[in-house]
């Protein structure tokens, strides 16, 4: 596990010096504080901050292949490098070290780019090749591992992460307009897009090659498969899924260094700790933690699995005392802005791991490829809602508006006001006005008149829609999954899953982004994956071999916040400060009385405005730090 920097001049420039190379690695120490290492030949330069995982004394990189015309840094684990080292040894490669990252040199020597296709893990590479005189540029399926880049009059950046490519006094801060109104809908930016126009992120599964001349390619080399198993039984399905995970956790076990699991409770992560603690020969370390408001706190029922799995089991407390002094970190930490709350208990469950743990493994991926968010149900409810008489329609929205607010986990109110206010929309759109902040007409109302002006006609919804339109999705669960997947997984979860692990040095692998598990899950028909009222009753059915009944049959509970409560009581000073009219007006971006509006009616509890505010505050601590506003 590595962050990852570098350079290519164009016409024999070169964009930056040893110094700010230097810099770039010094950003991302955090990623890798146990050691660097930098190579630099006239225009080309890369450098790498390595955490030692696998092959703790050779391995370190930049690596070279055996006669040195290649180079590589790499970001990440290949979970089959040993299988894929043999094949390359029986091809007549030699290897100088154990570390998994050398076998990306090698398939590349054979397979040239082609060498993708049998890479299995988490990875975000940048290999120069010296014959070609090009730099080969890659990001792994699911996007666990980010790729920052910019491009130069004289040269391109890279980094993994954006912080690293400020350093560089040529990037511009310049906000991305489209981006910004992308942030504000969906509640983080989307690749390839970044909050700096300048800037961009290789999306996953996508490769770039650069030449010295500048000529650029970008191409796509995986993409998610269609349901196409029929007439199989839920049965068969569920034992291979299991037999499936059971692997992929077998093969993010191998480490050099202590490992645990993050242990919430839930279905995911109850299971892959069973199958790690089954897989291990000591007991497991699992990592859990809760909060004071009891609809929020999940420790109770981690605390039963853990007891019922013999793992040597941690908790820590996120209190609302704590909130305020802990935000302005994880803004720093993200660098581009981003409002998923959960990032502030993964930041501090990620600290309290690394005192015991290097590894960590997750339940990342299961609700996406499994059907387990609300959302799907919602879906199928919404079907039946579209039939109703307007009328009807028109005394039930009347009906819940009257509902009394309230602030706990995943409240009737709260749920009911989000179906009723999008369920008659087309499926794509409402889900996505399901998952986010501010939906377009809101953002019209939030926004100055000279952002709306410079962003014209843009719709943020459009691009995903595009994007789902072209994998021809047959059912509104299908539609769900794959949104949940190119966009809420890979660029909410698991960026929240990278920066928050990494922030502490800490690597998180998640089994069941295993490609065989994410192959086979979405080749199964929604029907098979997803439960009429019930979330992942296929997955539930695989877990009976492992778990106690009361871990499968327990019903959903969500990774949840209590923002809505702290806005009204710890965070109330902080939120009235940085969204104060006067602050607001000075900054240009935002209208100050709609914000007011949204401020006033939350903090009287006459309205639940927490994500619409979470997503403007957490703005605001962004653009204090990286902004200058």
């Amino acid at each position: 596990m590595c962050g990852i920097a570098g350079f290519l001049g164009f016409d024999g420039h070169a964009p930056a010096a040893r110094a700010i190379l230097e810099r770039m690695g010094e950003a991302l120490v955090h990623r890798g504080p146990d050691e660097h290492g930098t190579w630099l030949d006239g225009d080309v330069g890369l450098t790498a901050r390595r955490l030692r995982v696998n092959d703790l004394f050779t391995g370190h990189q930049p690596l070279a292949n055996e006669d040195g015309t290649l180079r590589l840094i790499a970001n990440g684990e290949i979970y089959n490098a040993e299988a894929l080292r043999e094949e390359l040894r029986g091809r007549g490669h030699g290897f100088a070290s154990r570390t998994d990252t050398e076998v990306i040199l090698h398939a590349y020597e054979e397979y040239d780019t082609g060498c993708l296709a049998h890479l299995e893990g988490m990875f975000a590479f940048a290999l120069w090749d010296m014959p070609r005189r090009r730099l080969f540029l890659a990001r792994d399926r699911l996007g666990e591992k980010p790729l920052y880049y910019v491009r130069l009059p004289h040269g391109f950046l890279f980094a993994s992460e954006l912080k690293a490519l400020l350093v560089h006094p040529e990037v511009s801060r310049d906000l991305d307009w489209e981006a910004l109104a992308q942030y504000l809908a969906f509640e983080y930016v989307p690749a390839p897009h970044a909050i700096f126009r300048q800037v961009r992120k290789l999306p996953p599964a996508h490769c770039m090659t650069l030449a010295t001349d500048g000529r650029e390619t970008l191409e796509v080399y995986w993409h998610p498969p269609h349901s196409r198993i029929v007439g199989l039984h839920r049965r068969d399905a569920a034992d291979h899924v299991l037999a499936l995970l059971e692997a992929a956790v077998r093969r993010c076990l191998a480490c050099d260094v202590p490992w645990g699991t993050f242990l919430s409770g839930g279905l995911d992560s109850s299971l892959v700790t069973a199958l790690a603690a089954a897989a291990a020969a000591r007991p497991v370390k699992t990592f859990a933690i809760g909060f004071d408001e009891a609809s929020y706190d999940e420790r109770r029922a981690a605390a039963t699995v853990a007891q019922r799995l013999g793992t040597e089991h941690q908790e820590v407390v996120l209190r609302g005392a704590d909130v305020a002094a802990l935000l302005p970190q994880v803004a720093r930490i993200f660098d581009e802005p981003f409002a998923d709350p959960t990032a502030l208990p993964a930041v501090l469950l990620a600290r309290h791991a690394r005192r015991e743990v290097t590894v960590v493994l997750s339940g990342d991926g299961g609700d996406e490829l499994f059907c387990g968010y609300p959302t799907h149900t919602a879906h199928t409810a919404a079907a039946a809602y579209r039939r109703l008489p307007v009328a009807v329609r028109r005394l039930l929205a009347a009906v819940v508006e009257r509902l009394p607010i309230s602030h706990r986990y995943l409240s009737l109110d709260f749920a009911l006001r989000r179906f009723v206010a999008d369920a008659a929309r087309p499926a794509a759109e409402r889900h996505l006005r399901w998952m986010g902040s501010f939906a377009p007409e809101a953002l019209h109302r939030v926004l100055t008149r000279e952002v709306r002006a410079r962003l014209g006609a843009f719709d943020p919804y459009a691009e995903a829609c595009h994007r789902f339109a072209d994998l021809r999705p047959s059912s509104s669960s299908d539609l769900a999954t794959i949104l949940d997947l190119i966009y809420y997984l890979a660029e909410d979860n698991l960026v929240l899953a990278d920066r928050a692990s990494m922030a502490s040095a800490l690597e998180v692998r998640a089994p069941f982004l295993d490609r065989r598990l994410v192959e086979y899950a979405l080749s199964l028909p929604a029907r098979v994956r997803r439960g009429l009222w019930c979330t992942k009753p296929l997955l539930r059915r695989a877990a009976r071999a492992v778990l106690p009944r009361a871990v499968v049959r327990r019903r959903k509970h969500g990774f949840g916040v209590p923002v809505g409560a702290w806005l009204r009581g710890e965070l109330r000073d902080l939120a009235g400060d940085l969204l104060a009219p006067s602050r607001i007006r000075q900054q240009g971006l935002f209208d100050a009385v709609a914000v007011s509006a949204l401020w006033e009616r939350h903090r009287h509890g006459l309205a639940n405005h927490r994500k619409e505010l979470w997503t403007l505050l957490m703005f605001q601590l962004w653009a204090s730090t990286y902004w200058g506003a």
